[in-house]
Order: C-alpha cells, then sequence, then structure tokens
C-alpha cells in the first residue's frame, strides 16, 4: 500500500504566509487609514491580534481531528444537518471572496497595465489558471505555493526597505490619530486580511507533526503580519494619511518612487507588479480551492477536479456584478468582515462543543 504523502511543519508555515499576504497590499495602507486615520499603524496590530486568536482557534479545533479536514469533522460535533448548513456558509463565504479577488485583479491590470483590454479578458484569464492549478490534490497544492512563496514575500520586503529611506517620523504622529478610529470597520479591516488562514483546517491532515501545527501557523502569520504592518508605517511614513487617501494604489506608488544607484535604476513598478500578479495568484488559488473542496465534501464527491471546472462560469459571473471600483471595495470589505467574523465564530463554536461532548483528542503525531 503507497505511503500517503505529508508536509512538514515549515513547508505548512509557508503556505498560510503565502495565502494570507494577498492582493490587498497595493490599497490595504489607504483602507486602513480611511478607517484609523494616522492612528492605522496601532489598528494594523489590533486587528492582527484579532487574526492571530482566530488561527489559534483554527488550529486547536483542527488538531482534535488531525486526520480530518474541518468539513468532515463538522459532522462529528454537531450532527450532520446542522453541519451542511454550516459548511454551505463556509462555501458561500469563500465563493464570494474569490469571485471579488478575481474582479480585483482585473481592475488593477485594466487600471496599471492593459488599459486598452477589456477587463472581462483579464478575469477569464487569471481564473481558468487557478481552475487549471486547482485540480491537484492537497500535497501539490503545497508544493505550488512551496515554489511561489520567495516571489510572493521578497519583492514587497525589498520595497518597504528600499522605501524606508524617504519616511518623515511627524508623519506618523500622533500615533492615537486625529480622530477616534472608526470602531469595528477599522478593526476588521486588517483582521479580514487573514481571512485565508482558514486554509489550516485542510492542511492539518497531510502535515506529518500535528501537534507542532501551532507553531507553524505562528510563524506563518507572523511573517505576513509584520510585512502588512511595514507596508502601513513606510507608506503613511512617506505620504502622510491625507496624501495616501487620494492615492488609489499607495503601494504601487511607493514602488514607483524607488531609484537604485542615484537614479540609474527607476521605474521599478514594472518588476513589482509581476510580482504583484505571481502574488495575487497564489491567494485566489488558496481560496479557489478551499470553494471547490468544500462543494465537493457537500455532495460527497471523491474528486473535486469536476467542481474545479464547474465554478468557473459561477465565478465570472458574480465577479462582474460590481459597477465600478467604489462598489467593488464596499462589497470586498463587507464580504471580507462578515467572513471573518462567521468562520471565527464557527470554529470557534466547534472547538467549545467538542470540548464539552469530549469528541476528538490528541493529535496523532
Amino acid at each position: 500500500m503507497q505511503k500517503t504523502q505529508k508536509i512538514s511543519t515549515t513547508q505548512l508555515a509557508i503556505v498560510i504566509s503565502s495565502t494570507i499576504f494577498g492582493p490587498y497590499v497595493l490599497s490595504f495602507p489607504k483602507i486602513i487609514a480611511e478607517a484609523a486615520d494616522n492612528a492605522a499603524p496601532l489598528m494594523t496590530i489590533a486587528g492582527t491580534c484579532c487574526a492571530i486568536f482566530s488561527l489559534f482557534v483554527y488550529t486547536r479545533i483542527s488538531q482534535r481531528f488531525s486526520d480530518q479536514t474541518l468539513f468532515s469533522y463538522s459532522q462529528i460535533v454537531i450532527g450532520k444537518l446542522p453541519a451542511l448548513l454550516a459548511n454551505l456558509l463556509v462555501f458561500a463565504c469563500f465563493f464570494i471572496t474569490s469571485a471579488m479577488l478575481f474582479r480585483q485583479f482585473g481592475e488593477v491590470l485594466s487600471t496599471v497595465v492593459f488599459r486598452r483590454t477589456p477587463i472581462e479578458i483579464s478575469i477569464l484569464m487569471i481564473l481558468v489558471l487557478v481552475a487549471l492549478s486547482c485540480r491537484r490534490d492537497t500535497v501539490k497544492f503545497t508544493y505550488v505555493h512551496l515554489f511561489y512563496w520567495p516571489f510572493v514575500i521578497l519583492p514587497f520586503l525589498f520595497v518597504i526597505m528600499m522605501s524606508m529611506k524617504s519616511v518623515h517620523l511627524l508623519n506618523w504622529l500622533p500615533l492615537l490619530g486625529n480622530d477616534t478610529p472608526n470602531g469595528l470597520p477599522a478593526l476588521l479591516s486588517p483582521a479580514s486580511l487573514y481571512l485565508g488562514s482558514f486554509i489550516i483546517t485542510i492542511m492539518l491532515p497531510i502535515t506529518e507533526k500535528p501537534r507542532h501545527a501551532m507553531k507553524a501557523a505562528m510563524l506563518g502569520i507572523t511573517v505576513s503580519a509584520c510585512l502588512y504592518l511595514l507596508l502601513v508605517l513606510s507608506t503613511i511614513g512617506i505620504y502622510g494619511v491625507q496624501e495616501t487617501l487620494h492615492l488609489l494604489y499607495p503601494t504601487l506608488e511607493m514602488a514607483r518612487s524607488i531609484a537604485i544607484g542615484g537614479d540609474v535604476i527607476e521605474r521599478l513598478d514594472a518588476i513589482f507588479i509581476i510580482m504583484w500578479v505571481i502574488n495575487v495568484y497564489t491567494s485566489m488559488f488558496s481560496t479557489y480551492f478551499l470553494t471547490s473542496l468544500s462543494l465537493s465534501h457537500m455532495f460527497q464527491l471523491q474528486d473535486h477536479r469536476l467542481v474545479t471546472t464547474l465554478l468557473i462560469p459561477l465565478l465570472f459571473a458574480v465577479s462582474l456584478l460590481p459597477q465600478d471600483q467604489l462598489q467593488l471595495y464596499k462589497f470586498s470589505r463587507i464580504a471580507d468582515g462578515t467572513g471573518y467574523l462567521f468562520l471565527t465564530g464557527y470554529a470557534l463554536l466547534l472547538w467549545i462543543v467538542a470540548v464539552i461532548r469530549r469528541k476528538g483528542g490528541q493529535p496523532h503525531e
């Protein structure tokens, strides 16, 4: 009998990091500045703490059933019918998130690169590419992330480090902001960035040492969290809050301002956009994979490849629903914030019920 392939703790951390450091990097400084003013760095930290708690819950409940995915053990914990309804909401959450991510990808390409190309072509191109990539098992899914991870993290780290020399410390003041942060939206904006950390609920069954999964989870989210925080600090430090609010993609503008060797090498934004495409691809790859797996489990299919194909026209149609970028970002923030609250609450409920009913146990390894 062929032995099932497993992934290491480090590989699990890379998948988590690659998934949650996503396409919002171009516009996130503007989003958090709108909600929190100069308190944006502090609210980024606060939102990250909320996301760390959510990931802690995802990991703990998954460790109790380390040989099963959430779609399987949820039936053991709360029963088949409640689990079916809850997993349907999980599917809806990642379906909408995936559709909005595809639309955002198309918007950026149509605005920055392919200005004469219809946005439908850009969306369909990346949609088919991601769908074909998802026709693989979870281990091969992991290998794709391992290959692209350096291209996801290092270019953004380079841009941040090169831009730090232009930061004006006064732009960070006052640290608590001029106005009171916009409450829950200011907290959900950074927290919902880590929606993809839910991926750990399907990764535990193929992990060599589930006992060490918490270390991998915390390492993965820490890497991405540090980059998000540095991104906010550098953008606001360079442009200030008011100027950041007027920029469509502040991170891209920051990349455009970088010059190396006394202006010998300028306009690094072209290379930066290429790296951003890879960054977006890995995030959409994960959300699409979660969407197809959740639907295949609901229909009790052994192979999710058929589902990945059937989802293409549905995702394409939903991605075109927003009328413009303003409506797109409004829909995205509502969907991501609601999805984050639901997924955290659902996992917390499963964990509490599993402990009370004494379902599951310690990880096998």
